[in-house]
């Protein structure tokens, strides 16, 4: 080659140089070294069950044939069409592949748009539920070998009435913080214990579940009074916002055998008294909690006395006596008779009577159920009703961001649990009004199929949402004081709508239920997974604000769930602890949701 270079003419020597030199660059600068993918088709970024719901939804007003390709030998398994659909969240299209129920991982095609991969399985959830299991253990409090922060708070707590040492170490840390609400943190004792029933196969981490009852049961069965009742929660705000939200020092210091405390010169009131243990002693709220927390108590006690019995009857007969001792408390207190009350009644006489087959526990949980069809809106002529009013003497349509649906839940429980009661066609019609005349139908209005966050009577409350005489929003509207994301309304609908379609014997109720949980999981306007470490683009971490080190991202952390503005659009914010704390009821309802997915027939 050398050689031959020498025998060429000088000019064309030249013309190779100038070539090499000045056409080779533009041809590389030419070229595409990177290909940008929109990945836009939304799809819930866990999977799907076979033999469930599927849909497609991508932005934009879109007519033409998608189609979904094995991941494993790049083949097309499946072809349908995206449809545009004008709903209240602007111009998005949808498209249904239900008919795809061969086990596989996918991903879906459309013109230059693709999804995120996905797998179809039987057990797609299992890996999501147990990350979110394990997620109640790293949030541990106490002598742990699996708290993020273990061991924490062993000097939990000072009594706020008396100000002498009680034991209530153990439990979980809620939310992005160090507080342990008992009217929060018990929905982990519900949603678990339902997990483990519906999950009832060896291979479904039973054993690591019910652990995880145990330790968050101990603190809860140590706030329980002598009187029977539960009280309030340590850590949370006592004097100010966030004064026990801290580390503490994990040591109690004695003086004389007592615990040393000063109440000031300034006040004589229980809510004056400054407490001090070793100085930095958490205070414990020693008033009840309220009465739904109450009767979840009583759900949660009752259940774990029905699934320790054979292995563990001592422990069994401990969590009854505690369920009886605060049903009986609570029989007592009539002063709040709301939806979500009788809910929560009904659902602790209900697991009370599964495990003890005592007639009390039945006639009070359908003398409740009669209470709550008083407050059921059966209109005639509408097409919007099955909802329920927040009292007798307030008919403002009930809602409650934590608890969502569990009414609906309760009833629909309560005819699984009585299916020949002579109220049972009445309970099946209070389900199907519910289910069909108000979930159902509102989903419609939205190309992702959410249910809304409520109705309101009196004035708009923002989006100008309308159906008949009742304005609609799908989030709480955006107060300064306080408002959270929609994970738990949404599950909690989720799983109301997978027992109604079972009792109803309605496939589309199950379609619907669905819908919730892809929205959780990435089928969103966001593209977005609000649960750590599942899926993809979850909004931004909120760590904490008053205390260090703060809360590490957490695997299997479901977040307060999206937030909507004034005018009732999806806002995924910026790392707002309104969006992306770690609260649970959120938690709890979404891992209950996977589960009664997973076991529906």
């Amino acid at each position: 080659m050398k050689n031959t270079i020498k025998a060429l003419p000088i000019y064309l020597i030249a013309a190779i140089l100038l070539l090499s030199v000045v056409i080779r660059p533009q041809e590389i600068i030419s070229q595409r070294l990177s290909r940008d993918l929109n990945v836009d088709l939304l799809i819930n970024q866990s999977g799907y069950l076979p033999g469930a719901g599927k849909n497609l939804v991508a932005p934009g007003k879109r007519n033409g044939k998608f189609e979904i390709v094995d991941l494993e030998n790049q083949t097309i398994v499946f072809t349908g069409f995206l449809h545009p659909f004008s709903g209240d969240f602007g111009d998005y299209s949808v498209g249904d592949f239900t008919e795809l129920k061969r086990t596989g991982r996918y991903f879906i095609k459309y013109d230059t748009l693709r999804s995120w991969p996905f797998a179809v399985s039987s057990s797609v959830y299992k890996p999501v539920m147990d990350m979110i299991v394990n997620y109640f253990s790293l949030q541990r409090c106490g002598s742990s070998t699996t708290g993020y922060l273990s061991p924490c708070h062993l000097d939990d707590g000072i009594r706020m009435d008396n100000g002498k040492h009680l034991d209530v170490t153990g439990g979980w840390h809620d939310a992005s913080d160090l507080r342990k609400w008992l009217d929060a943190t018990v929905y982990g004792m519900i949603g678990l214990s339902k997990t483990f029933e519906l999950q009832n196969q060896p291979e479904n981490n039973r054993v690591k579940i019910l652990e995880e009852l145990m330790w968050g049961n101990q603190y809860f069965l140590k706030m329980q009074e002598p009187q029977g009742y539960i009280m309030n929660y340590v850590g949370g705000d006592v004097q100010k916002h966030s004064d026990s939200n801290r580390w503490t020092n994990n040591d109690i210091e004695k003086e004389g055998g007592e615990l040393k405390f000063v109440k000031p010169n300034t006040g004589t009131s229980t809510s004056d008294m400054l407490i001090f243990g070793s100085q930095d002693d958490r205070v414990i709220r020693t008033d009840p909690v309220g009465i739904t927390g109450q009767y979840n108590f009583i759900t949660s006690e009752a259940i774990m006395a029905r699934i320790t019995k054979t292995g563990n009857p001592d422990y069994s007969q401990k969590c009854l006596a505690a369920a009886k001792k605060c049903f009986e408390w609570c029989a007592e207190k009539t002063e709040d008779e709301s939806p979500g009350t009788i809910g929560a009644s009904i659902q602790a006489s209900l697991e009370l009577y599964k495990t003890t087959r005592q007639d009390i526990y039945k006639n009070f949980a359908v003398d409740q159920a009669s209470k709550l069809k008083k407050l059921q809106v059966n209109s005639v002529g509408s097409e919007l009703n099955g909802f329920f009013n927040t009292s007798s003497s307030d008919n403002q349509p009930y809602k409650n961001i934590w608890q969502g649906c569990l009414e609906f839940i309760s009833v629909c429980d309560l005819i699984e649990t009585f299916p020949l009661h002579e109220d049972a066609p009445v309970w099946k019609e209070m389900i199907s009004g519910y289910a069909n005349n108000y979930l159902a139908f509102i989903s419609q209005k939205n190309s992702f199929g959410i249910i809304p966050f409520g109705l309101y009577t009196d004035k708009d409350p923002g989006g100008d949402r309308k159906v008949g005489s009742y304005w609609y929003r799908y989030f709480m509207q955006p107060d300064p004081e306080w408002w959270v994301g929609i994970n738990s309304n949404i599950a909690s609908a989720g799983i109301g709508l997978i027992k109604a379609a079972g009792i109803l014997k309605d496939e589309k109720l199950k379609a619907v239920a669905q819908k919730q949980l892809d929205w959780i999981i990435g089928v969103n306007p966001f593209n977005s997974s609000t649960i750590e470490m599942v899926g993809h683009n979850q909004p931004k971490h909120f760590p904490g604000s008053t205390f260090l080190p703060d809360v590490p991202v957490l695997p299997g952390a479901v977040l307060n769930g999206l937030g909507g503005d004034i005018a009732d659009q999806p806002q995924k914010g910026d790392g707002d602890w309104q969006i992306s704390e770690y609260w649970t009821p959120m938690v709890a309802h979404t891992l209950w949701l996977m589960a009664e997915i997973s076991a529906a027939k």
